[in-house]
């Protein structure tokens, strides 16, 4: 069976219109890494690769996953060949325990539903060696005042809408359930210490801790 591939049509022009609005965010969790001295690392949900390559003028080995075929098309073509991408499931990885001291994930957990969630941190997780780091960054509840009400309740929203309609649920259902601060608290163990805020504070980074 064919796995339908959500970014079929997008793929081509997703960094196009994604990329300059992600930049500091991206930029912050390379310097997030750097600074915990990650030398293994995983971009689970990686799609076209941006983030990969900000990294790849480090001194680290790299690997992407996505289950979009078109995202890693893109992803490939645009290099480096260093980096080691693979077609995978994130609720499933290949990987053995202990694998990455660096695993981003990031706005890749408020299109999924709840299990989705719950399983893709869990594998992130499992492969996390014991001083490693999980840098996600997400949607967050929004913060009182006017433009962090007009971004997290205008802009944010449409956008998701035009991702889809199974998309703009799950979002819907990720911010009821308290976003990412609400999802850390009841699905995380470990130390979790808050790295920055972006688009208003709607878009929060944290780096957490399994062991």
């Amino acid at each position: 069976m064919q796995i339908r591939d959500d970014y079929q049509r997008t793929a081509s022009y997703y960094d196009f219109l994604c990329s300059r609005g992600l930049r500091s965010i991206r930029t912050n969790i390379r310097t997030c890494l750097r600074y915990y001295g990650a030398t293994n690392i995983i971009d689970i949900c990686c799609g076209t690769g941006e983030q990969l390559r900000m990294l790849a003028n480090d001194d680290v080995f790299l690997t992407g996953i996505d289950i979009s075929h078109a995202m890693l098309a893109r992803a490939r073509h645009k290099g480096p060949a260093a980096i080691h991408y693979l077609e995978t499931d994130a609720c499933s990885l290949p990987f053995p325990d202990n694998e990455y001291d660096g695993v981003i994930i990031m706005l890749a957990l408020h299109e999924k539903t709840l299990q989705q969630q719950r399983c893709i941190f869990k594998e992130a997780s499992r492969i996390l060696r014991r001083n490693g780091r999980i840098i996600v960054a997400d949607y967050a509840a929004i913060p009182e005042g006017y433009y962090s009400t007009l971004i997290g309740k205008v802009l944010i929203p449409l956008i998701e809408r035009l991702a889809g309609l199974d998309h703009y649920h799950n979002y819907k259902d990720w911010m009821a359930q308290g976003a990412l601060q609400g999802f850390l608290e009841n699905h995380c163990a470990g130390k979790i210490s808050f790295i920055s805020p972006h688009a208003q504070g709607c878009i929060h980074i944290y780096a957490v801790s399994c062991t």
